[in-house]
């Protein structure tokens, strides 16, 4: 079974993936940068995978998608 996964912060930031599992962590390859998911959402279930902590996630994943945040 494969699962979708939204990363917030570090190399990958704003990168969907599909990943092969769903492991509480994931680490990206290259780099020291290990994600920790967060919360789940919707249906099919998307994993939301942050280097930091649910209110800081929450404020950039706003931003984002709100149309504040032009990166």
């Amino acid at each position: 079974m494969r699962f979708r996964a939204l990363f917030v912060g570090g190399p990958v930031d704003g990168q969907e993936r599909v990943l092969p599992h769903c492991n509480q962590y994931v680490g990206v390859r290259g780099t020291s940068d290990v994600y920790r998911r967060l919360f789940t959402f919707g249906m099919p279930r998307t994993f939301v995978y942050s280097l930091y902590d649910i209110e800081e996630t929450m404020n950039r994943l706003w931003h984002r998608y709100a149309g504040e945040d032009h990166a």
